[in-house]
């Protein structure tokens, strides 16, 4: 087995570099979407924008002081919801 590093370009598949194969080999082209390779700059980038958004949404977290999404007591009792015998 035997991987080869190319890309794909109108249709056509180019290698990196020089392959010789027997005629028919058979072959599995394996596409691998994350091209190209993320640079250190894409992830700088992406840091950025992941530190933004936390903190356009910190105050989202106040949402959970509603009480009815607080883990608090609320003092309220609990409803029970029965079938037809009686049981839980």
């Amino acid at each position: 087995m035997r991987a080869v590093n190319g890309f794909l370009e109108d249709g056509r598949f180019i290698t990196h570099e020089a392959v010789t194969l027997p005629v028919r080999t058979a072959a599995i082209l394996i596409i691998h979407e994350s091209w190209p390779p993320s640079t250190q700059d894409d992830e700088k980038v992406f840091w950025a924008e992941f530190d933004q958004m936390t903190a356009e949404s910190s105050d989202e977290n106040d949402l959970l002081n509603d009480e009815a999404f607080s883990r608090r007591h609320s003092g309220r009792d609990l409803a029970a919801f029965l079938d037809e015998s009686g049981m839980p």
